[in-house]
């Protein structure tokens, strides 16, 4: 088979396994190794030259130091807390140890052997977690934020991991021993010195020159120039791609290279794990069940108790903890990219590498399934019990309870609750998602961690004593359910209630809700005044247009509720869907015609509803 073929149907597979690992909403980096894995020899077999093969594995394990190199830059290195530093380094340390001395006792290896496995297995995966946390949404979030930033220092300390890999090998030559790390130190020191001084002034004329294209020739001329000067100096040409990336981070240049590498971001870090995949060996896995088996588990089971009780101890959060040490319980491309410089160097048998990479690859594979688990099934259960109950424990008098009561605490409700600390009004927060307890303790402000939609997390909230219920979450369902138990059970109870479209505020209306807000709208007006204010001669005339769409969509909105719909069922069809801002531009057209003559149309609602109801017919 020919090799242009073999390329085609990596590519191939590729298409059908990535979008399916997408569809399950698991990181498109377990789709590239499930990809491999099917082109491994113990499956379909595709990949036949066993030169080919390592030369694709040697290719995209320096693509993805390269890619992990542009992520190194100096200004995010130096902003890392030292608290993370230091848990970091500690988890490196401990866990390398940890591992070590089960390869030694379990596995019968040699001594430098099982420090070197325990080295791979110390180091998280950064590009399997910093896809989950995207496609989670959390790596915005607290321990989002702490993953990454321990994933760098990760990245960091893999350096002189690689670098040590030939000294244990025991070669004796010149460029080796104090000589081998003085090179080392002094080649990174130089670079960024040769960027800072020569490079950069290079960049700045580039970019004045117009021309693009020149960006990227420059940016593959770099990273080649570079890996020849490792390679002629005798250092690993893994270190070359990596430090090729943190020159080109750490200049003027980086914005060019990342949108020019950018398009084929995925495809690049894909390729190392297509590697992984093609590297196992089923056999393996059929003649060594156990020994996998229960490395991957105490892989990850290490891991996550280790990083947890680190978290712990520096004041994090049990939540926080938890998300961070299952985010971190894995082994990743690190692991690989040792392992496969430690047989190449003779350091580690050639047929103990599968069993190794099987171990890192059911890591992989096992880490979205884990995170799940803990985020979406066990901690809410224990956060809705834990924190009920310690909120009772604290405040058990229902006439210290808060007179008014926030119901979310997202991006709508924490506006709320500012201005309200703010003016000092006392009141209570209730959300299951966000985790706020330690946040607002600070302030003195009660927080329930538990659904509002469960009546008794309501009566536990002291929500017979509330004089006002600010509903501010975003689900229509859960809203309603909220506002009818409110409504029928606590009449008296004040209700504002933000609203997510018209449809929302029509069904808000049916339940008697008086004070509705609909999300984004008056961010959309103020923008919108803003913006005529700069284009009109007259800034009261836009404040005043401003006014007028107000009061005329108000009026709109109220006489869309009054409609039957049965005599009107083709309203029902305007409801969330562009059919509803066809006719809102239409009528918003016919006011502006009509303007002149607002004041002599008949008042019923501010609105004709003759004529609307033949527009709607």
């Amino acid at each position: 088979m020919s090799i242009l073929l073999q390329i085609t149907l990596v590519l191939v597979i590729a298409l059908f396994m990535v979008p399916l690992s997408k569809r399950l909403r698991l990181p498109s980096v377990l789709g590239y190794l499930l990809t491999g894995l099917l082109l491994s020899p113990g499956l379909l077999h595709l990949i036949e030259a066993p030169e080919v093969l390592n030369s694709f594995m040697q290719v995209s394990l320096m693509v993805l130091m390269f890619w992990i190199g542009l992520q190194l830059r100096p200004q995010r290195i130096v902003q890392i807390h030292p608290t993370l530093w230091m848990m970091a380094t500690l988890q490196v340390l401990i866990s390398a140890l940890m591992f070590s001395l089960m390869a030694w006792s379990f596995l019968q290896q040699g001594l430098l052997t099982s420090i070197v496995i325990g080295l791979a297995g110390s180091l998280s995966a950064m590009t399997l977690v910093m896809q989950q946390l995207n496609n989670q949404e959390q790596f915005a979030t607290s321990y989002g934020q702490q993953t990454y930033s321990i994933l760098l220092v990760h990245a960091l300390l893999a350096i002189p991991v690689i670098a040590a890999i030939p000294l244990f090998a025991g070669i004796r030559s010149t460029e080796h021993g104090v000589a081998y790390f003085a090179a080392i130190i002094a080649t990174l020191s130089g670079l960024f010195l040769c960027n800072r001084y020569l490079m950069q002034p290079l960049y700045r004329w580039i970019a004045k020159s117009g021309s693009h294209e020149l960006h990227v020739i420059v940016a593959i001329t770099v990273t080649l120039a570079l890996l020849v000067l490792m390679n002629t100096l005798g250092l690993n040409l893994f270190l070359g791609a990596l430090f090729a990336g943190i020159l080109l981070a750490d200049s003027d240049f980086r914005p060019a290279v990342e949108s020019a590498v950018r398009p084929f971001q995925g495809l690049l870090i894909g390729l190392a794990f297509i590697s992984l995949g093609m590297s196992l060996q089923l056999p393996d896995l059929l003649n060594f069940p156990r020994m996998i088996l229960g490395g991957t588990l105490t892989l990850i089971l290490i891991k996550f108790a280790l990083t947890l009780a680190l978290a712990r101890y520096h004041q994090d959060s049990w939540r926080n903890s938890t998300l961070l040490a299952a985010s971190l319980a894995q082994g990743g491309e690190f692991a690989l990219l040792t392992l496969v410089i430690a047989v190449s160097n003779q350091i580690i048998a050639g047929n103990l590498l599968s069993p190794l990479l099987w171990m890192v690859s059911f890591s992989l594979l096992l880490t979205p399934a884990f995170y799940w688990l803990l985020h979406s099934q066990i901690l809410p259960r224990l956060d809705r019990h834990n924190h009920l109950a310690a909120t009772f424990e604290t405040d058990p008098d229902p006439q210290a309870s808060a007179p008014l009561l926030l119901i979310g605490f997202g991006r709508f409700g924490q506006i709320i609750a500012r201005i309200l600390l703010q003016q000092q009004h006392a009141f209570s927060v209730m959300d299951s998602n966000v985790q706020a307890t330690e946040l607002l303790a600070q302030h003195k402000i009660p927080f329930y961690q538990a659904d509002a939609t469960e009546p008794e997390a309501l009566a536990h909230a002291s929500i017979a004593t509330a004089q006002q219920v600010i509903i501010a979450i975003d689900d229509i369902e859960d809203s309603m359910l909220i506002v009818r138990h409110l409504r029928l059970n606590y009449p008296e109870t004040g209700l504002w209630v933000r609203a997510r479209d018209r449809h929302h505020v029509h069904l808000l209306q049916d339940l008697g809700v008086q004070h509705i807000w609909r999300e984004t709208y008056l961010s959309a007006l103020e923008l919108t005044q803003s913006l005529l204010s700069q284009l009109n001669a007259n800034p009261e005339d836009s404040q005043q247009q401003v006014q007028n769409f107000r009061e005329q969509d108000e009026k709109l909105l109220n006489s869309q509720y009054d409609l039957d719909p049965d005599q009107h069922p083709n309203y029902e069809n305007h409801r969330n869907s562009l059919a509803e801002l066809e006719y809102l531009f239409a009528h918003d057209q016919r006011q502006k015609v009509q303007k002149p003559d607002i004041q002599q149309q008949p008042d019923t609602n501010g609105v004709r509803i003759d004529a609307l109801r033949d527009d709607l017919s």
